[in-house]
């Protein structure tokens, strides 16, 4: 079976080309990094190292690589050829590879092929419907009907540590052996079949994914905003600080609270869910960087996403979201100097002031009690960041 997976980064190697492969498909990676491709295409593997087995080592064959910059037309071939596609490039790129997916789903159709499962397996909610949505505004164009002819698109949730480190002179996919890949079973050209080995097909997407996002992505975030605050270079130091910690599993028992409320979460599956994650957290062998995990604050304070979404539901139904909006407000105060959505918050804020960026960037309106404690919580670790 063949496969295209756009994105050669650290998840797309070392967690969903992993999954592909013990799946039994071969791989065709669409990477704009020419250095990754040359490597990938010097010997059709790669490896990478599982961090909780003591960095072992696992080498993943039947692999080739493009760059959509100077083969585009061996991806389109690919495209038409392939028995699934699947991204990993961040939500927010999504768009930079729609016209090329577009012209490879068109001439796919031409050739009469049949259909095809198509996931964007990104750390967002309804990542494929993003993609769909790309794919329609594309110079390309396609349309809701040739997208329903071609393609079967499934949204997923990702839940995976994946960090890279350099083994003589090559970054290399460190992954953590637990992980969690849930799709949309629906969704799939035949719901009744399971294309990834490993993977869990759900009915119910939505439950899972705010289970993600508002808890594991939400304790993630809260760690390194607050942990840069406190002078921590890793996820791992700032949980070394008992009041970060305290601070983290708070966002995340709130999260927990709102779940248990809106689909039917056990309260003891979400404590157990809760100690898991962060024994991840701190295994002792990561070194996961606050700015990569803080990165992209502009999409982390949407707001459905992993801070903002669940205060605003714990705000609906009366119950607690300190925790939130101290995390929400340490976002604001994230400093990046080689992050884009870093920088612009920054900007936005000296130049109209927190009041107006808490709106801005969240929706949140001024007349509600979650905007006065974010607003009360950004001015007292405002003088913890002096």
């Amino acid at each position: 079976m063949k496969a295209v997976h756009f994105g050669a980064g650290n998840i797309g190697r070392g967690f969903i080309g992993e999954l592909l492969h013990d799946s039994g498909f071969e791989i065709t990676f669409v990477e704009v990094g020419q250095e990754i491709v040359d490597r990938i295409n010097a010997t059709h593997t790669y490896d990478l190292y599982i961090i909780n087995r003591n960095y072992e080592k696992k080498t993943i064959d039947k692999v080739k690589a493009y760059s959509p910059i100077t083969q585009e037309k061996e991806i389109i071939a690919a495209i038409v050829e392939a028995d699934i596609i699947t991204t990993s490039v961040w939500a927010d790129n999504l768009p930079k590879i729609a016209n090329t997916m577009a012209r490879g789903l068109k001439a796919r159709l031409a050739a009469g092929k049949s259909r095809v499962n198509i996931m964007a397996c990104e750390n967002a909610f309804f990542a494929t419907n993003i993609l769909k949505k790309a794919l329609l505004n594309c110079t390309e164009g396609m349309t809701e009907d040739e997208m329903t002819k071609i393609g079967g698109f499934a949204n997923v949730s990702v839940d995976r540590i994946a960090l890279h480190s350099i083994k003589d002179g090559v970054s290399v996919p460190e992954i953590d052996e637990a992980f969690e890949l849930v799709i949309e079973k629906n969704k799939l050209v035949d719901p009744s079949a399971e294309p990834i080995k490993g993977a869990d097909y759900a009915d119910n997407l939505d439950m899972y994914l705010e289970r993600k996002l508002y808890m594991v992505n939400s304790g993630h975030a809260a760690s390194a905003y607050l942990g840069q605050l406190y002078g921590c270079a890793t996820v791992q130091e700032a949980l070394a600080n008992p009041m970060i910690l305290e601070e983290a599993v708070g966002t995340m028992k709130e999260a927990a609270k709102v779940l248990v409320k809106k689909f039917g979460f056990k309260e003891a599956d979400l404590q157990y869910f809760i100690d898991k994650n962060i024994k991840r957290f701190t295994f002792p062998a990561l070194k996961d960087e606050v700015l990569r995990v803080g990165r992209a604050p502009i999409r982390k304070l949407a707001e459905q996403d992993r801070l903002v979404g669940p205060a605003k539901q714990a705000e609906a139904y009366g119950y607690e979201y300190k925790h939130l909006a101290k995390a929400i407000a340490a976002a604001f105060l994230f400093v990046n100097l080689e992050d884009d959505q870093a920088i612009e918050v920054q900007d936005f804020v000296k130049q109209n002031g927190i009041e107006k960026a808490i709106t801005h960037y969240t929706n949140i309106q001024a007349d509600t009690e979650l905007f006065k404690v974010i607003l009360s919580n950004y001015n007292d670790l405002l003088r913890v960041k002096k």
